[in-house]
């Protein structure tokens, strides 16, 4: 029997070929492209990732980015194509299942599919919960709301949720946020000279995250 949040641990249990550990990314390389058939969900193990819809009339439109922990590729299982390019931001690591060939592991599949389940279900859930609490906020409010909803994600994993790697570019954020990469690196000054935060190149810490709240309206 195993677990969903075991398999990237447990390779005794998968395989050869049903599961990959730990395999390397290099930063800007892509794990998968929009429109290619689904094959895979992949679990981040270490760096961060970006998804994204290729437009070619007016550039890319930011659709995301997973942190350690967090699954990609997981929204390809209805389509059974992906519906977007994931491409890395840094030097990480991916575990990759292959859900077509869990079949052949002694898992118990029943189990392996509620806990699949659970985790996109979670996901999505906190997913729509920042969506909907950005959408009507101004500038200054969605950075900060971005900044501590990177911060509750990491948490989640249970890892440090003061202090992360902004692994991502303004013009990135910008185009996710709906807002100009000029706009956000004004706001992310502004919000370091207050003191809310600190920010060195791409390391930022939370210092007063109670202000950050306020301003986010959260």
């Amino acid at each position: 029997m195993c677990s969903v949040l075991e398999y990237g641990e447990n390779e005794q249990i998968m395989p050869e070929g049903v599961l990959l550990l730990r395999r390397p990314v290099s930063r800007g390389e892509t794990i998968f492209r929009k429109d290619d058939p689904f094959r895979s969900i992949f679990a981040v193990k270490s760096g961060s990732f970006k998804t994204y819809v290729p437009k070619s009339d007016r550039g890319d439109q930011v659709v995301g980015f997973q942190l350690v922990g967090e699954l990609i590729g997981s929204e390809g299982l209805a389509s059974e194509f992906y519906p977007f390019t994931a491409r890395a931001l840094e030097e990480s690591c991916v575990c990759e299942l292959r859900l077509s060939r869990l079949t052949e592991t002694d898992c118990d599949m029943e189990k392996l599919q509620q806990g699949i389940i659970q985790l996109l279900g979670s996901e999505v859930a906190f997913n729509h919960e920042i969506i909907s609490s950005l959408v009507h906020q101004g500038a200054d409010q969605r950075i900060a709301g971005f900044l501590l909803s990177l911060s509750q994600r990491l948490e989640r994993r249970g890892m440090q949720q003061k202090s992360m790697r902004l692994s991502m570019s303004r013009g990135d954020i910008g185009n996710y946020l709906g807002l100009a990469s000029e706009t956000v690196s004004r706001i992310l000054t502004k919000l370091q000279k207050s003191g809310s935060i600190r920010l060195q190149h791409k390391n930022l810490e939370i210092i007063d995250r109670a202000a950050l709240a306020e301003l986010a309206d959260i």
